[in-house]
């Protein structure tokens, strides 16, 4: 069984059936956001992540959404970035703002997948403020998990959508020495950071039709022997993120030079080897191109 991936947390109570009932709780905890970035605070004996916001500045707004329960507290998100920040640096002086993939170091997997959460359904709230069926306002429904369009000729309803993209793991065994996988190199200062291969699906296909598309585009292989791995919510914004592992029969590859410029064959030891010289990154550690690599890694070291 795979592990659970960064930002996903089949835990947590999404209360959908609240999503339609007034909350009369005052057992309410806010996840504030900024512009895409959050209100952190380490400070002792206050939570990373959820915050008692006070009435004067949630009056202030009207863009809050309902995340959940834990504990049997509703935790909502609300959205500060139409507040001037130094209105909101008066009521929230014991944070400061973070990026949610750079505080890895202060807050745990599952204050990063409600963080995960908040940012994707904030994003999709502020870019669906017009029903896209006849230009009208929306308005805000079920708590931030449904918008209908105003205009009563058309009453369109909008919900949250995500979008599936593939990232693949290719494969070449040749016959008398060890397994290779091709990795997409981008140089740093350092060395290179290493990943996999990935794209969005498009309408009409499936997934392995996605699989066997992208790797033809991006580095000119043939794959086959598909095998689904494992997946990744990814909010930024609205991704999810379906892991592969191929295989294909040509070594020979050709990069497509626009997404990926540089690309690479390695042995598990190689990889392992760079990796211990610091010539080599694999990945950000919250990805799911870091799991596939390493779990590819230790298969075959």
């Amino acid at each position: 069984m795979s592990r659970e991936q960064s930002y996903s947390n089949y835990d947590f109570d999404r209360g959908v059936e609240l999503r339609e009932i007034e909350t009369k709780s005052h057992e309410i905890s806010y996840i504030p956001i900024f512009k895409n970035d959050f209100f952190i605070t380490t400070s002792v004996g206050k939570d990373n992540i959820l915050m008692h916001v006070p009435l004067e500045l949630i009056a202030l707004t009207d863009k809050k959404y309902f995340l959940g329960v834990v504990n049997k507290k509703e935790i909502w998100c609300i959205d500060l970035s139409d507040i001037e920040l130094t209105i909101i640096s008066d009521f929230l002086s014991y944070s400061e703002l973070r990026c949610v993939r750079d505080c890895f170091h202060i807050i745990n997997e599952k204050e990063a997948s409600l963080l995960a959460y908040a940012k994707g359904i904030s994003n999709w709230n502020n870019t669906h403020q017009f029903c896209n069926n006849c230009g009208s306002k929306t308005i805000k429904e079920e708590k931030g998990h449904r918008r209908k369009c105003v205009n009563n000729l058309c009453n369109s309803l909008h919900f949250p959508r995500i979008n599936p993209a593939v990232i693949v793991l290719i494969e070449y065994k040749p016959k008398k020495s060890p397994p290779l996988c091709l990795l997409n190199m981008q140089e740093k200062e350092y060395g290179y950071m290493c990943s996999l291969f990935s794209g969005f699906s498009e309408i009409g296909e499936s997934l392995e039709d996605t699989v066997k598309r992208e790797m033809k585009e991006e580095v000119d292989l043939m794959v086959d022997d598909i095998e689904y791995i494992a997946s990744q919510p990814w909010s930024f914004p609205s991704s999810l993120m379906l892991g592969f592992s191929a295989r294909t029969k040509n070594k020979k590859f050709k990069v497509d030079n626009k997404e990926i410029k540089k690309a690479q064959w390695f042995s598990a030891n190689q990889i392992n080897k760079m990796v211990q010289e610091n010539k080599l990154i694999v990945s950000k550690n919250d990805s799911i191109s870091n799991y596939l690599i390493e779990l590819w890694v230790k298969q075959n070291s």
